[in-house]
């Protein structure tokens, strides 16, 4: 009977290390997010006041960009608000990105945003005009960790065009 109660024990004490690590994991991934969000913050304001911002914080070079679709996509839409624009469609988020990141993502920009706006509700959409846009601010709360935005991209299809409220252009 004891050795049952022993490995009753040791499966609780699994299952709370468990949900431990899992909220740890959340944690970082939030963390990294921010951190990620800082870089993007000193290069857009570098870029408008004049005085580019080639390396993040940490001191590490940024010119191949280490940044997700949706982390890129998230600073354009946040450089939109900036300057009172009320969003963008994808072609201007896609000329963005090039301007700023010098990289070329083609339609992966249609897919990854109607994924963010529709599956994941990290952005939202004027579906009248085509552009997407942030959501307004929301108070910072252990809710708030918890939340599919971990930064990473899950687009299994990069090169797939259109999709839910996509624009082919």
């Amino acid at each position: 009977m004891s050795e049952i109660m022993n490995m009753s024990l040791i499966e609780k004490r699994r299952s709370e290390i468990e949900a431990e690590l899992k909220e740890l994991n959340e944690r970082i991934s939030a963390l990294k997010m921010e951190m990620g969000e800082l870089d993007i913050a000193a290069r857009v304001i570098g870029r408008l006041t004049g005085t580019e911002v080639a390396k993040d914080v940490r001191g590490e070079d940024k010119s191949g960009s280490a940044l997700t679709i949706r982390q890129m996509i998230k600073a354009a839409l946040m450089d939109a608000r900036q300057r009172g624009l009320p969003g963008m469609r994808p072609q201007e988020i896609r000329a963005f990105i090039k301007l700023t990141y010098r990289q070329d993502v083609r339609q992966q920009i249609n897919t990854t945003a109607s994924r963010m706006w529709h599956d994941w509700k990290e952005i939202e959409k004027d579906e009248a005009s085509g552009r997407f846009y942030l959501p307004k601010e929301k108070p910072v709360d252990d809710a708030s960790l918890e939340t599919p935005s971990t930064g990473s991209d899950s687009n299994p299809e990069p090169d797939r065009e259109g999709g839910r409220g996509g624009d082919a252009t």
